[in-house]
């Protein structure tokens, strides 16, 4: 028997259909339906323009997205010959930023998507949660926007640096924000310090605790999550960054990483045209986003987590949630290396002098996200966009099944649905 989900409560839709046997999932195909074009609209453009475009991919994420540009010119602007070199300042901007827009998609994700879903599947009701997310969310937004001039959608970053020029009171007001989400943060979703909760090292650390957060966790444990949504047991992490390292995993085996061989295969989708692509790693399948990142940098809690699960869904769901606690403590510690008297913005060279290839590689909320671009004389040739729902929900053969798809098989359907949403889908950014 097949039946047929619609999946909303996303960025966009997608479509899941079950090969069921037994009444458990025997196999599942996922359709990404919906067309944009993104990669056509940018052809014939000037290469600056994307700075203008790309954030518009996606409604949450399009910061990454901007970064993900930002670096693809620059490295352009390199192999044309003409090196940018970016100071300190610049850099610990665009990242505070980047690190704002995947706390709101953390907090939106935990509250609007996780904990309705789990109080779903006990039969129970997630009274008020969502007014949580979207405040712990806007509380980001809004320490973005003073840097970046607005969320979503903003342009401040381009090659040689930002826009902004940030003074004093510019950055206390967004410590202010930061003092505020993190104080939330802990009286709301904790119930505990933050540092308290980042001390943790062992899931039996999680007992005694009575907040959302702990309540989340022992739902999972109810639910059997710790033993279901298993998928390849390896992880990549490619985008630099403060709060994570580039590395192939498998299991917690670290091997070095290099962009360049990520690829990419059309979908297998027989019961619907998707547009969306799978992107692998030398032709094979890996899981991306938070835990992939816990993972190479070894957080104990969640290497504990693994130790003890595996890959499985508790173990996706709880590794985002202590993201989502580190990145806070990352934040306030990059506040305080801002030196606004260093320049916001470096001269240079007419982009109508450049002809070259970039790439630019950034870990967005969900996962890497590689945007590669061709410029002749300033204007686009060809520009393609890679996102992190390629990597973790992508559409293959029953042979050779990506990390959701895999992890999907042998279970009910609502166990399936909701295993499908602990890898954080995003439609609009994959059908691009």
């Amino acid at each position: 028997m097949i039946t047929q989900q619609l999946i909303d409560q996303i960025e966009g839709e997608a479509s899941v259909y079950f090969d069921m046997k037994n009444n458990l999932v025997d196999f599942a195909t996922i359709a990404f339906p919906h067309f944009r074009g993104m990669e056509a609209i940018l052809e014939g453009k000037s290469a600056l323009d994307a700075l203008v475009i790309t954030p518009r991919v996606c409604g949450i994420c399009g910061h990454a997205h901007l970064m993900a540009t930002v670096r693809a010119l620059e490295d352009a602007y390199k192999n044309a010959g003409y090196p940018i070199t970016l100071t300190k300042k610049v850099e610990i901007i665009r990242e505070f930023t980047l690190i704002m827009e995947m706390i709101q998609n953390h907090f939106k994700w935990i509250y609007l998507t996780i904990i309705p879903a789990l109080a779903k599947l006990n039969g129970s009701s997630a009274q008020q949660t969502p007014l949580k997310g979207a405040y712990g969310a806007s509380l980001a937004s809004k320490a973005i926007a003073t840097f970046a001039g607005q969320w979503p959608h903003s342009s401040y970053m381009v090659p040689g640096g930002i826009t902004a020029d940030p003074t004093n009171m510019d950055v206390l007001k967004v410590e202010s924000y930061v003092d505020e989400l993190i104080s939330f943060f802990e009286k709301e979703s904790l119930g505990l310090s933050l540092d308290s909760f980042l001390a943790f090292e062992s899931c039996k650390e999680f007992e005694g605790f009575e907040s959302d957060i702990f309540s989340l966790e022992r739902s999972l444990v109810a639910l059997r999550m710790h033993e279901k949504g298993l998928a390849y047991d390896r992880f990549l992490v490619i985008g630099e960054h403060s709060f994570t390292k580039p590395s192939k995993l498998h299991q917690t085996r670290p091997f070095s990483v290099d962009a360049k061989f990520v690829n990419i295969e059309s979908a297998f989708s027989p019961k619907q045209k998707s547009y969306a692509k799978n992107a692998q790693y030398k032709e094979s399948f890996y899981e991306a986003g938070p835990l992939a990142r816990a993972i190479a940098t070894n957080v104990p809690i969640v290497k504990n987590m693994h130790r003890r699960f595996k890959d499985s869904a508790y173990s996706r769901v709880m590794a985002r949630v202590f993201e989502l606690a580190s990145l806070l403590k990352v934040s306030k510690e990059l506040l305080r290396e801002i030196d606004i008297s260093q320049e916001s913005c470096s001269n240079v060279v007419d982009i109508t002098k450049i002809s070259a290839k970039g790439l630019g590689v950034v870990e967005a909320p969900r996962g890497p996200l590689l945007h590669s671009i061709t410029i002749e004389e300033g204007k686009i040739l060809e520009y393609n966009i890679v996102t992190p729902t390629q990597f973790n929900i992508g559409s293959s053969s029953e042979q050779n099944p990506t990390p959701a798809q895999k992890a999907m098989v042998g279970l009910t359907q609502e166990d399936a649905l909701f295993i499908f949403r602990t890898f954080d889908v995003c439609s609009v950014c994959t059908t691009h």
